[in-house]
């Protein structure tokens, strides 16, 4: 006699463990990556430190990029552990754990456990999900505030207190990475349309979900506005919205098969199926109109097509179309494995993801080993000093984490020399080869190696 209630906990258990495993294990080997991550986690260090929990700084100045959400789970983080690169990367590993345990739920929702559970496994073992997982970035937090707020909207359709726990969640997502949450209306419109539910717009329910959205999401940015007033403006709304939209950020384009080639690129292993499931998902979604399959088309379809028409384009854009993506793959997969193999499909999810601690390189991530290591060598030269000049290097985010101090770009000869000729303590960090080449040029006498670390050397006046 089957347990329901029981099989479902051993199926959480089971995606707890392991997604806690692949996610959190090591997370805080290595270094910081420069762009962004280490961005995120140098204004949550500065929050942590200053203790002003509604104004995001870097370097000491207004920072506008990204709503607080995930800042302030990791400046709590911080307080916890330490400012150290586990708990810059926690909040955004402990969303991922939430993406794959309410990707279980929605499957199980929309058509059976069994295909929940495959659906759950494909996200977490896809390479590219697994890699921003475990990045101290925003990307993974939206993924999960958007898929449960999607799930709760499904869960919503039958019990209408779960329309208002969708728009809480919609508006968490707003204060993770701002405009990118309003993905999901559209979402939620085209479903109601296509599946003929417009009247579930029209319910109390939701909108008192829409307004808490609101509320939850509104205070913050008048404050920031408040304060702020037109630089706020101009940075947090027109950039990130308008300008993201109409133009290619710091030169981040692409054409329109962009995500296509992401796809292609990071959708490991399960790329190949990923492309025939979603066509087909759409193509049963006009033929037979069943409303499971149209909601997942909507999401899938929806969200890619908006991405594709932004200007700006990044490949983790992509990842909202991941858990979707990866319950139509999981309808595939569970035509083929009955759950009587239950047992050996889940030994294969796991030897996939062992995989990826290979080729993934999942535990050795070190992007910014040497800055790390010069840290020592830099507090004891540079104290007191709160700039450094960087010599055709654009690692400002890093040296912001670990050192503390203000990045300053000289990028040619000229520049460095009218640097050190005008600043009493120069200090300036450059490549070995490029110290080769300005050596050159410069009397040796001028300057002196004070560190090095790999290919770094740290310059100063002699």
């Amino acid at each position: 006699m089957k347990n329901p209630a029981k099989d479902s906990l051993i199926d959480v258990l089971f995606l707890l463990g392991a997604s806690l495993f692949f996610l959190i294990f090591r997370l805080g080997y290595g270094s910081l990556a420069s762009w962004d991550e280490a961005i995120y986690a140098s204004v949550a260090k500065e929050m942590a430190l200053s203790g002003d929990w509604l104004r995001l700084t870097l370097n000491g100045a207004p920072w506008f990029d990204k709503p607080p959400v995930s800042i302030w789970g990791t400046a709590v983080f911080y307080k916890l552990f330490g400012v150290n690169e586990f708990s810059a990367r926690l909040f955004s590993a402990l969303c991922g754990v939430g993406a794959v345990l309410v990707t279980y739920f929605l499957g199980r929702r929309l058509f059976n456990r069994w295909t929940g559970f495959v659906g759950a496994l494909v996200l977490l073992s896809s390479s590219h999900f697994l890699r921003f997982a475990r990045f101290g970035m925003t990307d993974a937090p939206l993924v999960f505030f958007l898929t449960l707020a999607l799930f709760f909207f499904w869960r919503g359709r039958d019990q209408n207190r779960y329309l208002i726990f969708s728009g809480i969640a919609l508006g968490l997502g707003i204060l993770t990475k701002s405009f990118a949450a309003l993905m999901l209306l559209p979402v939620v419109w085209l479903y109601c349309l296509w599946a003929g539910e417009m009247e579930i717009l029209g319910r109390s329910s939701y909108w008192i979900g829409v307004i808490l959205a609101v509320a939850i999401a509104l205070p913050w940015n008048l404050w920031e506005t408040f304060v702020y007033h037109n630089s706020f403006v101009s940075e947090a709304v027109v950039k990130h919205s308008w300008v993201r939209t109409l133009t290619a950020v710091d030169g981040h384009g692409g054409n329109f098969y962009f995500y296509i080639r992401v796809l292609v690129n990071k959708y490991h292993p399960w790329v190949l199926i990923g492309i025939f499931s979603a066509p087909l998902f759409l193509f049963k979604a006009l033929k037979n109109r069943e409303p499971e399959i149209i909601f997942l088309t909507s999401w899938m379809f929806v969200i890619f097509i908006i991405i594709t028409v932004m200007r700006t384009k990044l490949p983790w854009y992509l990842l909202p179309v991941y858990p979707p993506l990866s319950l139509s793959v999981a309808c595939f997969f569970v035509k083929l494995f009955h759950e009587r193999y239950r047992r050996g499909v889940s030994l294969a999810f796991l030897l996939i993801l062992v995989l990826h601690i290979y080729y993934s390189r999942l535990f050795s991530q070190d992007y910014s080993h040497d800055l790390k290591i010069l840290t020592p060598a830099v507090q004891k030269e540079l104290a007191g000093e709160k700039d450094v000049y960087l010599y055709n290097f654009h690692e400002s985010p890093a040296i912001s984490f670990y050192w503390g101090k203000r990045s300053l770009y000289v990028d040619n000869p000229e520049a460095f020399v009218s640097a050190a000729r005008s600043v009493k303590n120069f200090f300036c960090v450059v490549r070995a080869r490029d110290w080769e080449t300005l050596q050159k040029d410069l009397p040796k006498s001028d300057f002196s190696v004070r560190a090095s670390v790999g290919d770094l050397r740290l310059l100063s006046r002699a």
